[in-house]
């Protein structure tokens, strides 16, 4: 049995368990070969055509396990945290992107982003209706400066635009923001808002502005980042494939175009062959 048919057993025991590396190792994205694991004569097995792997540059402290796994025509791994996966790096032949396009940073590769995420901010539009309602409006701001539900800042806009009427400017700002807080001349005087979303529920008129937060914070969305990111080059494309909440929703994009990467495959089988790996043609 030959170096290379023992590898290729070992890869489908490793997809077949669903294991982590092993002890493997972990493709990276600083070696350059100097130590070839076997993840990486793998990976490179796995996908021959590819110009690039995916590869990490860090490991950050959150993430509470890294599971790597490889089988013809895919290689790549998981990121988890408490056993949820909320991240995963893959390579293979070809892919079909959708999205919008966005600069990659390389003069080969294509980047393409298709997601869909929940903000961490709350935003609210306050919509005054006249000149004493701004007066209002302002002072409205002033006091609920610093003001967060659900440990999640809540940033205020005023819309005084009075050129156009109050339904117009709320249709507008609902393609802004979540939710919209209209002061009319009864409410300049009573000290209370009416409160406007797309969200089933989240309405009311004459409400104190702490009662208008607290309807929001029973409906607030949970943070989210889900989607994916594709990369093609030559012979190949990699994806990353989103589905995080909460905390890590907040930074993983950057995460991902901080800590993962990309290794030429060339490097990796040259190093492969270099240490007596058989990677074929």
């Amino acid at each position: 049995m030959t170096r290379r048919m023992v590898l290729m057993l070992v890869v489908a025991a490793l997809v077949a368990a669903s294991c982590g590396n092993l002890g493997l190792g972990q493709p990276d994205c600083i070696s350059r070969g100097q130590d070839v694991s076997t993840a990486t004569v793998m990976t490179v097995q796995a996908v021959p055509s590819a110009r690039y792997t995916p590869c990490l540059n860090e490991v950050r402290l959150e993430w509470d396990a890294i599971n790597w796994s490889a089988e013809t025509g895919r290689a790549g791994f998981d990121l988890l945290r408490r056993d949820r996966v909320f991240l995963s790096a893959e390579v293979r032949p070809a892919c079909d992107p959708s999205g919008v396009e966005v600069d990659s940073g390389f003069d080969d590769i294509r980047r393409f982003e298709d997601v869909q995420f929940q903000q961490t901010n709350i935003g609210i539009t306050i919509i005054p209706s006249g000149e004493r309602p701004q007066i209002r409006a302002r002072l409205l701001v002033e006091d609920l400066a610093g003001v967060e539900i659900d440990d999640r800042p809540v940033v205020f806009t005023i819309d005084d635009n009075m050129d156009q009427t109050v339904g117009n400017r709320v249709n507008l700002a609902l393609l802004r923001d979540q939710y919209v807080w209209i002061i009319d001349e009864l409410d300049a005087e009573e000290g209370t808002v009416e409160l406007r979303s797309d969200v089933v529920g989240v309405a009311g008129s004459g409400l104190d502005p702490d009662d208008a937060l607290d309807v929001i914070e029973d409906f607030v969305p949970e943070v989210f980042y889900r989607g994916t990111w594709y990369f093609t080059f030559e012979g190949g494309c990699i994806t990353y494939a989103f589905d995080a909440r909460g905390a890590l929703a907040e930074t993983v994009a950057d995460d991902a175009d901080d800590a993962l990467g990309f290794f030429p495959a060339y490097e990796l089988i040259q190093a492969a062959r270099d240490a007596g790996y058989d990677i074929g043609e």
